[in-house]
């Protein structure tokens, strides 16, 4: 089942009122986002750059390849 199709089914699960079903997935949609922005954000906190390195360029683009496909896999 798709994240689109887990949020629809547990809306109307949740909504007694089936016309505020939308809000339940709006809310859902963006509490998701926000918590992988909250990984990734982790993620470049605790692999972050070790100071001094002169690969330092190549690390910072190995972490935002990580980070771009960690977001592709949530998706």
């Amino acid at each position: 089942m798709s994240r689109k199709e887990d949020f629809e089914k547990a809306a109307m699960d949740f909504c007694e009122d089936h016309s505020h079903c939308i809000y339940f997935e709006a809310g859902a949609e963006y509490g998701y986002k926000f918590a992988v922005d909250k990984a990734c954000e982790w993620l470049r906190e605790h692999l972050g750059t070790p100071a001094g390195i002169p690969q330092a360029k190549s690390y910072n683009d190995a972490i935002n390849e990580l980070t771009t496909e960690f977001r592709k896999g949530m998706e």
